[in-house]
């Protein structure tokens, strides 16, 4: 069988909120994430999807150690580096880069394209010929005219902008390819140029990707496999067509309704009247985080958290629902809305 690229096993990461300017006080903690553990094998593309402040972001940066997790323990390749030296890290750049939100701020507007695209390579003693010729074989490769090199950021549009950062990513030639929400400030008819150049770009360099979003529909287009968070927990695992046509979590299916209704209807208004009163409440310390807005909740929901156990061939999820006694299945849970 195949080794994962990448493993992330109980991943824990906690925000204080202090206040005082000399000496702080500690008034609050989030879990930002707690507990997540994924794979991701060669040339796959997994998805980690959830709304805002679910921890998908924070979850990509500790992968690829931008962040340090307070716990946890991050594979790749067969070794520890959440352990290794920062020089020995350095090493592992050139295998894992990163694709940001932002593409017009992600590039460094004091520097021409060329410079920008080859700095990966300039940063490990390429030599600055070599560097310039490649970053211009690179402009081709996403679509952009390499005669464009000697001009700056400000002179291209959004997707032209990401396109570029795309380049960049690929110059070192990395294995896992960190893609943070890459299309979400561009136009509709923009974006699916770029994730059309994504997936020509994977079959052509059989680059892994992580892709981090908060569209479903973006992630079943791109993704095999979708890992959907909460509250910095995974709530559901599996086939991405499976996820999107037959959701096996509570959340899951709150979460489809109120991006597939958005036209409104009061199935939405009830989903997204329930999500946001329990956006606004602290969040407990034992049992399911989603129990105050789920309509299946039970009373051990209260107190136990629930483990993400499979419950089909190629699912898990993270929910009380599923055990031996009940033989509940997610088509019990998408029963009662098909007939809406």
């Amino acid at each position: 069988m195949t080794q994962p690229l990448l493993s992330a096993r109980n991943i824990h990461l906690t925000y204080s909120t202090t206040t005082g300017l000399i000496r702080k006080k500690n008034v609050a903690t989030t879990k930002a994430v707690d507990g997540v553990s994924f794979d991701i094998y060669p040339g796959e593309t997994v998805g980690l999807v959830g709304g805002s402040g679910s921890g998908k972001s924070t979850l990509a940066r500790i992968i690829t150690r931008l962040i340090e997790p307070d716990s946890g323990e991050v594979w790749f390749d067969g070794e520890l580096i959440t352990e290794i030296s920062p020089d020995r890290m350095r090493l592992y750049r050139r295998d894992i880069q990163v694709v940001f939100q932002d593409p017009l701020h992600s590039l460094n507007p004091r520097r021409t394209i060329g410079e920008s695209i080859a700095r990966p390579l300039l940063n490990f003693s390429t030599p600055k010929k070599v560097a310039l010729a490649k970053a211009r074989e690179l402009m081709e490769v996403v679509g952009l005219n390499p005669d464009s090199v000697s001009r700056y950021p400000h002179e291209f549009s959004g997707g032209q902008c990401q396109r570029i950062a795309i380049a960049r990513a690929l110059a070192l030639e990395p294995r896992l390819l960190i893609l943070d929400e890459p299309v979400s400030a561009l136009d509709v008819s923009v974006q699916a140029q770029i994730l059309n150049l994504l997936k020509e770009l994977q079959k052509r360099f059989g680059i892994a990707f992580l892709f981090v979003s908060h569209d479903l529909g973006i992630v079943r287009y791109m993704c095999d496999r979708t890992l959907v968070m909460y509250r910095g927990q995974i709530m559901e695992s599996g086939m991405s067509d499976d996820i999107h046509d037959l959701p096996g979590h509570p959340f899951t299916r709150n979460f489809i309704d109120t991006i597939l209704t958005m036209d409104g209807g009061a199935r939405w208004l009830e989903v997204a009247s329930r999500i946001e009163d329990v956006e606004g409440t602290q969040m407990t310390t034992e049992g399911c985080v989603f129990q105050a807005a789920c309509t299946h909740a039970m009373p051990q929901c209260r107190v136990t958290t629930p483990e993400l156990r499979s419950v089909d061939d190629s699912r898990s999820v993270a929910c009380h629902l599923y055990n031996e006694e009940t033989g509940f299945s997610p088509s019990d849970l998408n029963s009662k809305y098909q007939g809406e």
